[in-house]
């Protein structure tokens, strides 16, 4: 069965990629060497592109005081998905020993990012001018999940959410939003994804109900733009009325994978409720306050979950870039592992990510343990190798071997690295 052949739970053991331990805790992945190498790959090019595409970072903390969840309304209306408080007012100890509290302090794990955004955004008077900002963040949240329904890198207690914000004004909206579609669609493009993988629903409110947050014309006029800018933009959506949360209207991108199975990433979500809950607002070109629109985005949704999608539309095969090891170099004899430690050095200084085998195993062993681990490239040192001008290389999946110069190799890797191939 094809599905079961690309589990990434199935896979992620395999290639050594991550594991969940019971005593660490379920839901909670521990990252090994070669997943946290394909993360820190991911988050690099995520850094990068953010830089280029006019994002400034922030960072903020894992907890946050209860009157922060309150002023936001998470404490009533997302307390199914948060953990119980934590009293920081006490350490273990005094709570081991059951003393009463001085000064009580409750704090909660985070669920989301966007609260701490906002509180930096109030740290600070703005004018028309400064917008928009925007603003992102890798963030580790933590949702609550019953023991039985936790999957993998799927469904998990704490994960960390490419999460940004964009605060504008209401003419600069449709602009922003174009460019976040852009750079959603050129991300999947980068991840080997192809445009006609993407299925965008577009969810809006139910007009006979007045459950949400906001005013109408908040509402009329991000409705407009997001359906305006998905039809300009050719993509294929599907419009959900009734779908929208109280506190605004989004699209979700879903991609589909090699087997054609859909998976939730990218989400673009206004926000009328955490504006008006911190009364947020800018002074206007006639000196006024107004209050801005905020737009909340993930673009891979969570690298968790956007890890757990590439491993099994890959099959574990990642592409060169991806490749937490690009080259395998194997030794045929002892007497040939200085020469492998030779070339490993060369590409290690062209940035290749490379790994020598140089077990007391026989050079066939070797081979198909290169081959399980599903590694790119392949090179084999014996005594014929050791001094030939040229490298015998063995790529991913051929039975025969070519050759290719060093320098011409090292080329062809980097140029692969550049494209994302």
């Amino acid at each position: 069965n094809e599905a079961e052949k690309r589990d990434h739970r199935k896979l992620g053991k395999e290639l050594n990629l991550f594991h969940i331990d019971e005593m660490v805790g379920l839901g909670l992945p521990l990252w090994h060497p070669k997943g946290a190498k394909i993360w820190r790959i991911i988050e690099n090019f995520w850094y990068d592109t953010h830089e280029k595409a006019g994002y400034d970072l922030v960072r903020t903390p894992h907890i946050g005081n209860k009157t922060l969840w309150e002023t936001s309304g998470h404490w009533g209306f997302y307390n199914d998905s948060m953990y119980p408080p934590i009293e920081v007012g006490q350490n273990l100890s005094e709570s081991q020993n059951q003393e009463k509290v001085k000064e009580s302090e409750i704090y909660l794990l985070k669920p989301m990012n966007c609260p701490f955004h906002v509180r930096i955004y109030k740290n600070d008077l703005h004018s028309y001018r400064e917008l928009p900002l925007r603003w992102a963040e890798c963030g580790t949240v933590y949702r609550f999940e019953k023991k039985g329904e936790l999957s993998g890198l799927i469904r998990v207690r704490g994960f960390t959410q490419d999460d940004a914000h964009i605060i504008c004004r209401a003419d600069q909206v449709e602009k922003e939003l174009e460019k976040v579609i852009d750079f959603i669609l050129f991300i999947y493009l980068s991840f080997g994804f192809k445009i006609e993988d993407i299925n965008v629903y577009l969810s809006v409110r139910d007009p006979k109900n007045n459950k949400y947050a906001g005013n109408d014309e908040g509402w009329n006029l991000t409705e407009k733009v997001l359906e305006k800018v998905a039809k300009a933009k050719k993509l294929t959506y599907q419009k959900e009325v009734g779908g929208a949360v109280f506190y605004g209207p989004k699209l979700d991108f879903k991609i589909k994978d090699a087997l054609g199975r859909e998976w939730q990433c990218s989400t673009l979500q206004f926000d009328f409720n955490l504006p008006e809950r911190f009364d947020m607002n800018f002074t206007n070109a006639k000196g006024e306050k107004e209050r801005p629109y905020m737009l909340h985005r993930a673009l891979l949704g969570s690298f968790e979950r956007f890890i757990g999608l590439l491993i099994e539309h890959y099959a574990g095969a990642f592409p060169v870039w991806l490749s937490p090891v690009q080259v395998k170099i194997i030794s045929v004899t002892e007497t040939h592992i200085p020469a492998c430690q030779k070339l490993a050095a060369e590409f290690k200084e062209s940035g290749i990510r490379v790994e020598i085998d140089d077990a007391h195993e026989t050079v066939g062993n070797k081979i198909r343990k290169s081959i399980h681990e599903k590694v790119p490239y392949m090179i084999v040192i014996g005594d014929n190798e050791m001094n030939a001008p040229v490298l015998n290389v063995r790529d991913r999946g051929a039975q025969e071997t070519r050759e290719i110069s060093r320098a011409s190799f090292i080329e062809e890797i980097m140029e692969k690295v550049r494209n994302r191939s």
